[in-house]
């Protein structure tokens, strides 16, 4: 069961430690009963034992790939139960030698009972000794691990497709064989070419590349599910929490601006695999700031009119130098239980809106929305951080015929 922290948050931290259950025998166990052919791994609470715990998941901005997201939990092993060659710990098993403390068991960490914050698997496990005082550090790595170490076995063209389809292809080949029953997959709307795709193709770095035709997001969401949404999804997405420094809402503990040339592009050029180069260009930008360039190539956009299309599209979103929000810092451990859950719930492509008041100065206060693309967590028994990374959120409103304000096809309204 859940432990709770001094500040009455819940927190568990389910590690699959133990040893096989429920393993179907022949003349004992029922065909329609619990029993399964490999039988299954009971996990066990290990939160009452967690010194510290540390959630990484995201991308570092809108340019980059998501990369796995990454859990660190240092527990208490003065007891060496989760040593690896303890005999005696809880988790040895006699009958067969061996420890149930082994890499790639499942971890999962939840709040509130249910709202799950990461899950993945362990990939290290380390044990540090100071005299009688012991401590074990687990790492654990979201199942971007898995399609990481995946690549496809040999050359394949696949047909001119959505993106949506090109991605559970991936997914379903033999070799990459990712469960169907942890996938998340839109239907995209960018057509992709029927270009080949070589042997050893890295099947993670292959469908990163499908999501930068499609503009859209490819992550492991925090319950495991391998997410990939489309541009429509995020365009329309509405603002689902809101964030204040006036203790409204929910309140936050720091916020990160930046104002520069980070994301500054007033020409961007995209190519296919085996197009021409497409040129967007704003010389209005261009003669102020000097020329910065954004080059994307080898897209798997099916033609040089969708690639010219993109180059468009972000040349307006990036050719003017923007003061955004950037990292806001939220003391989880200080909000209300309802605020909690709800900061607890958010993931990936969530949009929020931010306001920051001044006390001097004009405006008063600003206000805008943002999307999620990074998450951490840091938890101690008295103390639990957020870190929300944030981008802008380029939404636009559905087309409602006839009304005043929706009813007009423009860069505000659009139709879904």
């Amino acid at each position: 069961m859940a432990t709770t922290l001094v500040f009455g948050e819940q927190v568990s931290v389910i590690a699959a430690l133990g040893f096989t259950v429920r393993e179907f025998t022949l003349n004992s166990s029922q065909l329609n009963g619990d029993d399964v052919l490999d039988g299954t791994l009971e996990g066990l609470d290990i939160a009452p034992y967690v010194q510290s715990l540390t959630i990484s998941r995201g991308r570092s901005d809108q340019f980059s790939s998501f990369r796995a997201g990454t859990c660190t939990i240092v527990l208490n092993n003065n007891d060496r139960r989760f040593d690896p060659i303890n005999e005696s710990s809880p988790y040895w098993n006699p009958t067969t030698n061996s420890s149930g403390v082994t890499p790639r068991r499942r971890v999962e960490i939840a709040s509130g009972g249910n709202t799950p914050l990461f899950t993945g698997r362990i990939t290290d496990i380390d044990i540090d000794y100071d005299h009688n005082l012991s401590t074990c550090t687990i790492s654990a790595s979201d199942d971007f691990v898995l399609l990481a170490s995946t690549f496809t076995g040999s050359d394949i063209t696949p047909p001119a497709e959505l993106s949506g389809a090109r991605v559970t292809s991936i997914l379903d080949l033999p070799e990459v064989n990712f469960p169907a029953a942890t996938r998340s997959i839109d239907t995209g709307v960018a057509a992709l070419g029927a270009y080949q795709i070589d042997a050893n193709t890295n099947a993670a770095a292959y469908l990163q590349r499908v999501a930068e035709a499609e503009q859209g997001l490819f992550y492991v969401a925090a319950d495991g599910t391998l997410t990939f949404t489309d541009r429509v999804t995020s365009s329309f997405a509405s603002p689902v929490a809101t964030f204040t420094d006036t203790g409204s809402n929910i309140p936050y503990i720091g916020l990160a601006t930046i104002y520069g040339q980070e994301f500054l592009y007033n020409r961007v050029q995209t190519q296919t695999e085996t197009g021409a180069v497409q040129t967007a260009d704003d010389a209005t930008s261009q003669t102020e700031f000097g020329v910065s360039t954004l080059a994307l190539d080898g897209l798997l956009l099916a033609s040089d009119s969708a690639a010219l299309t993109l180059a468009d599209k972000l040349l307006s979103l990036y050719k003017q130098p923007e003061y955004r929000f950037d990292d806001l810092q939220v003391l989880a451990s200080a909000l209300s239980s309802g605020n909690r859950n709800l900061l607890m719930s958010l993931d990936m492509g969530d949009v929020i809106t931010v306001t920051r008041t001044f006390s001097t100065g004009s405006p008063a206060s600003v206000s805008e929305d943002y999307a999620i693309e990074r998450i951490t967590h840091q938890i101690t028994p008295d103390r639990h951080t957020v870190t929300l990374g944030l981008y802008v959120a380029d939404l636009v409103n559905a087309f409602i015929l006839n009304d005043a304000v929706f009813g007009r096809l423009d860069e505000q309204n659009a139709v879904t």
